[in-house]
């Protein structure tokens, strides 16, 4: 009986050893928050064909709706960075959220975001005095006041009501509102009707609207190895929708909840930025500031921040 115990005992305590020398608790994932759109895609190909894994990244894309929904999860602390525009990134500080810095430049939009309305209202100069919807808080009200001034009107020419972009079919159809700024898949869901029109895109504006991945600069810190993986995982998704585009085209279209020739459609309102577009980019530190910027200062004229913009010095990843 006493072998039998000790016995026991031995095997209790080899069982403790080698659960000592197994292997490491595995590391938390740096979690990045993205909305559905056409330029984020990439991120989600990177994430489906391993290409994160593949150079040794730990990424987890938390799904959220909107922009808005993606600066909010930063915002709370629910995720690591985020995918938006520069204007969600530029909002974080004076929001009050942690300190980031804009990692990766997915996209130009060229025309992917619109302004769209019934019918009936011919052109931009016919929304004088009507209610228009938008994500008030983030690049919505932005890409309204740059298309009312290209066409000689002003924010106060307008009335702007908050319409989440899940919300804006609906809105425009019981005349809650006469007009809507949105983008792919929602607004290719809003004009498959045929009753509606485009007044204004991202086109009449051309490089204003940068789309970007924002990282919390502490985990930046923790993990310096990060931004370079990212932008390797990014290009390796790349160069695969190149070699095999069919494949490529189905797996994010369904991501949007598009047909794949609808997903093609919105692609090619944006332009892509490849590495060596982002290199030279991130080169010209004094040119992206200098577009930082005007988009902040943009911002504060209309009331959707305060701040003096001094922090977007410093909002550009910069390698050590």
């Amino acid at each position: 009986m006493i072998k039998g115990i000790i016995s026991g005992l031995l095997l209790s305590l080899l069982a403790l050893f080698l659960l000592g020398c197994g292997p490491k608790k595995v590391e938390e994932p740096i979690t990045i928050a993205m909305n559905p759109w056409p330029g984020y895609e990439l991120l989600y190909l990177a994430k489906q064909k391993g290409f994160f894994q593949q150079v040794g990244a730990n990424i987890e894309l938390v799904q959220v709706s909107t922009l808005s929904d993606a600066q909010r999860a930063y915002l709370t602390g629910y995720v690591d960075g985020f995918a938006s525009t520069m204007i969600e990134a530029i909002q974080v500080a004076p929001l009050g959220g942690k300190p980031i810095k804009i990692v990766l430049l997915a996209d130009y939009s060229d025309g992917g975001d619109v302004i769209i309305a019934p019918d009936a209202f011919e052109n931009m100069q016919a929304l004088r005095g009507e209610t228009i919807g938008c994500e008030v808080s983030s690049l919505g009200i932005f890409v309204l006041e740059r298309a009312l001034r290209q066409h000689k009107m002003n924010i106060d020419d307008v009335k702007v009501i908050n319409v989440e972009q899940g919300a804006a079919a609906s809105a425009l159809a019981i005349g809650k509102i006469a007009a809507m700024v949105t983008y792919p898949p929602y607004s290719v869901e809003i004009q498959s009707s045929g009753a509606y029109r485009q007044l204004f895109s991202t086109k009449e504006i051309p490089e204003e609207v940068l789309d970007t991945l924002s990282i919390s600069s502490s985990v930046l810190a923790e993990h310096p190895q990060l931004v370079e993986q990212i932008r390797r995982a990014w290009q390796l998704a790349m160069d695969y929708m190149q070699q095999d585009p069919e494949e490529a085209m189905a797996i994010m279209a369904k991501r949007e909840g598009l047909q794949v020739a609808d997903f093609k459609g919105a692609l090619a309102d944006l332009k892509l930025l490849s590495g060596e577009d982002q290199r030279k980019l991130f080169a010209q530190n004094d040119k992206l500031i200098q577009l930082g910027y005007s988009v902040c200062e943009t911002l504060v004229k209309i009331e959707a921040i305060e701040s003096d913009c001094r922090h977007v010095d410093n909002l550009f990843y910069r390698a050590p």
